[in-house]
């Protein structure tokens, strides 16, 4: 037998934000779900009808419906959810750009590009980057629209038949052609 639910009449402002809710395009899917449930239950739905209508189990219903009793129209909005903090904040992301887009000549380095690799050992050499991942690296690059390039190789010969004799492949490119950069902006 289901449960009956007492639900208060509604004021002024709370249906006011309720509308708001419902009404906006960029209220997200979830919470205009909750106050799509709410907004039924005061019109004088019961709890498994204003599930149904919303397509909630009338569990989570009923949960929802008692986080809008103790908190309001607040508590139809999701909690923040737990997880580890960031490690690395907005300087570290700014030092990774900076370092990332450098000349490399000018960082006193012998190499023409990075890889992530280089780029990572040099980074662990900066204090407070000493434990950043390759991962960490190419997430925060791409996210400012670095482009990751896989590496060009290619074989010579002296052989003057050497064209010939290697069926199905692209000729040798040219000296100018060689220099190839893994990290594009």
């Amino acid at each position: 037998m289901a449960r009956i639910l007492t639900f208060p009449e509604l004021s002024g402002e709370q249906l006011v934000e309720l509308q708001r809710i419902l009404r906006s395009r960029t209220t997200p899917a979830g919470l205009q779900r909750r106050a799509q449930l709410i907004w039924e239950l005061a019109a004088g739905a019961s709890l498994m009808e204003a599930a149904e209508w919303v397509d909630l189990h009338y569990t989570n219903a009923h949960l929802w419906v008692k986080r809008f009793l103790d908190s309001g129209i607040a508590g139809l909005s999701d909690r923040p959810k737990s997880g580890r903090p960031r490690q690395y904040d907005e300087d570290s992301t700014t030092e990774i750009i900076k370092v990332a887009s450098a000349r490399l000549k000018d960082l006193g380095l012998k190499f023409t590009t990075w890889t992530l690799q280089k780029l990572q050992q040099h980074l662990h050499q900066k204090p407070g980057l000493k434990n950043v991942t390759r991962s960490t690296i190419r997430r925060r690059l791409q996210a400012e629209g670095f482009k990751f390039k896989a590496g060009q190789t290619w074989c010579e010969s002296n052989d003057p038949d050497f064209e010939i004799k290697k069926p199905n492949r692209k000729p040798v490119p040219n000296a100018a052609d060689r220099w190839h950069c893994r990290l594009h902006r």
